[in-house]
């Protein structure tokens, strides 16, 4: 079994426990910021997904938002990107010439996924340095703050840090004396103006698709990762990528197991998008706090990764991702779940001790029944591999589960 997420460290535990102290010196908040802060968390929470719309300026501008997102949003964007890069097949920058491989964060913000990358692998700590980009140039500055204040208190070397203001448009006409090791782009496919449409397909997110490929055409990333949140716009944008992608002459590493079509893509009249669930176990505790007090509990994190290879690279074959939750299945042993495959999309019987992400080894058979609902082949045996994380979780309305509209 291979997990998509990861458990943290505890060195990375700590970490995260020493964040508000961190925060606090780059973004100090009086006795009055601090008691109205769950108060503008849950403003900016409405205005990011409710009222978006309503977003006429960037939330930058406004104090009690930067404070808002700098204590919140950040520290669980954190949680999200760590425990999905610890188990990431990326390449060994280690092997680049010295001087450290250049990751490229396009859409930066706060570096948010440089410090997450560096938490959780410090085994790197010499052997990369970070170009940021974004449109804005406030929260790259904080995150660079963020970074060395962190760094400090955990007695670490940050990687070196440069910032740029660029949109991808200005990055696709850039020249770089050197090759990044890792080109990132997160949480930018689900900043446009029309979601609706967006999600659909029409000529805006074609754009975006298109800018970020100029920018991989110029600057020659040996491997691309995109990560959007697991709604249905950050996984319909993130299936609608990988499939330009392939067409480009890429090869999806992770979570896809295959380079085939993707069975979600393909099919089911949209109801569905590509995204995972991971239990948040390993927040610490002043976050849960803040978010109580927030109204906005959390039991489970979801997002929408992918990783991706301009070179050519040997796949296991015989490998399904599961994608959903458990649900009973009438003539089927134990709890089910669906799963992603090169033999398309397969229905796991007594597959309900695994977690939403992982690997499994599975042999479908040519005769192989389809399930009446979903059309899925399905796949018996067990496949009852006890998870040390798992946890039931209840996952985004429209996912592939027997409930879904």
């Amino acid at each position: 079994m291979n997990p998509l997420f990861s458990p943290l460290s505890a060195q990375a535990c700590n970490a995260f426990a020493l964040l508000p102290k961190a925060l606090s010196r780059i973004r100090p908040l009086n006795e009055a910021h601090k008691r109205s802060l769950p108060e503008d968390v849950a403003a900016l929470s409405r205005l990011l997904t409710t009222e978006r719309r309503e977003l006429r300026h960037p939330y930058w501008s406004s104090p009690a938002f930067v404070s808002a997102y700098l204590y919140y949003f950040l520290p669980w964007n954190l949680l999200r990107q760590a425990r999905l890069l610890a188990s990431l097949p990326l390449p060994d920058p280690r092997k680049n010439a010295s001087g450290g491989a250049l990751l490229l964060d396009v859409g930066s913000g706060p570096l948010t996924l440089p410090i997450a990358l560096w938490l959780v692998r410090p085994d790197w700590e010499d052997a990369v340095r970070v170009l940021a980009v974004d449109i804005a140039v406030q929260p790259l500055e904080m995150g660079k703050a963020l970074f060395a204040v962190l760094a400090e208190l955990l007695g670490r070397k940050p990687w070196p840090v440069r910032t740029a203001r660029a949109s991808l448009s200005q990055m696709a006409c850039k020249s770089m004396t050197d090759r990044p090791w890792l080109m990132t782009v997160t949480n930018v496919l689900n900043e446009v103006r029309d979601k609706r449409s967006f999600a659909a397909g029409n000529e805006e997110s074609e754009e975006q698709f298109t800018q970020i490929f100029k920018v991989v055409d110029t600057l020659s990333p040996s491997t691309l990762l995109v990560v959007e949140p697991g709604t249905r716009l950050g996984g319909k944008a993130v299936m609608r990528l990988r499939d330009s992608a392939l067409s480009n002459g890429f090869e999806a590493l992770s979570p896809c197991t295959h380079n085939g079509c993707c069975p979600l893509f393909a099919g089911d009249g949209g109801r569905t998008w590509c995204h995972f669930t991971l239990d948040t176990l390993d927040a610490p505790l002043w976050l849960t706090q803040l978010s109580h007090r927030a109204g906005l509990v959390k039991n489970a994190l979801s997002l929408s990764p992918l990783l991706l290879s301009a070179q050519k690279t040997i796949r296991q074959s015989g490998v399904a991702r599961i994608l959903s939750a458990p649900f009973p299945v009438p003539g089927l042993k134990g709890l089910a779940r669906y799963a992603c495959s090169a033999e398309g999309l397969l229905l796991l019987e007594d597959a309900g001790n695994a977690a939403s992400g992982d690997a499994q080894a599975i042999v479908v058979d040519r005769r192989a029944r389809r399930d009446k609902k979903s059309r899925a082949k399905i796949v018996s045996g067990s496949h009852s591999v006890v998870h040390p994380r798992q946890k039931m979780f209840d996952i985004n309305k429209g996912s592939l589960h027997p409930s879904a509209p």
